[in-house]
């Protein structure tokens, strides 16, 4: 299996490293992607660059053989839409390769105000994470994909390359790059928020100031 974990990262923080972490752990996926947008279609905008938000992620990464930073969407023209992104995937990776989108509860959410998602399951699966304070939708689009395509069997989803639905138990670290960069431009370290290495370049580079 191939994740493939989408956002902004603006700045990366211990919620999106650690997701990433664990689900490494407990599944067999040969790689994780960390893919940033260049501009989400659900933001207004992205306060670092893209070229910070690439060296941040490599931070994250180079200590992680199995953590990759793809930057396919920086190279095309904003907004960036996943579904274009997973037609690159299965361009790049081949017709066999099982890739799974990985998603917090909170951004499945508005999956069908997403550009083409319909299309998406023809594509990847998706793994959903808990996020506290969020639970699985009880009406709507949204509510009928789970109940049409969930699958209690991880390995649906290791030997089918596309087409399934998991909710992990794993749950995503309640954290914000928002509220990081509340805590930064407050001129406050946020400590618990990013590693140090992270936090370091944000000071060399006077980020989020």
């Amino acid at each position: 299996m191939l994740g493939i974990f989408g956002g902004s990262f603006d700045p990366p923080h211990f919620g999106h490293i650690k997701s990433a972490l664990t689900l490494l752990e407990l599944f067999d996926f040969e790689q994780i992607r960390f893919v940033p947008c260049q501009l989400s279609p659900h933001k207004n905008e992205v306060h670092a660059s893209s070229q910070h938000r690439l060296k941040m992620l490599g931070l994250v990464c180079d200590s992680h053989n199995k953590l990759v930073v793809d930057d396919c969407e920086l190279k095309r023209e904003a907004p960036s839409y996943t579904i274009d992104t997973l037609v690159e995937f299965r361009e790049k990776f081949g017709k066999k390769k099982s890739l799974v989108l990985i998603l917090g509860m909170d951004a499945y959410l508005s999956f069908c105000k997403w550009h083409r998602y319909e299309e998406i399951l023809s594509y990847c699966h998706l793994m959903l994470l808990q996020r506290p304070g969020y639970t699985l939708p009880k009406s709507g689009c949204e509510k009928d994909f789970i109940e049409e395509y969930l699958v209690k069997d991880i390995n649906l989803l290791v030997n089918n390359t596309n087409g399934k639905i998991y909710l992990s138990e794993i749950e995503k670290i309640d954290l914000s790059s928002t509220a990081v960069r509340n805590t930064i431009s407050d001129e406050e370290q946020p400590r618990y928020s990013i590693p140090g290495n992270i936090w370091n370049y944000i000071k060399r580079n006077n980020l989020y100031r």
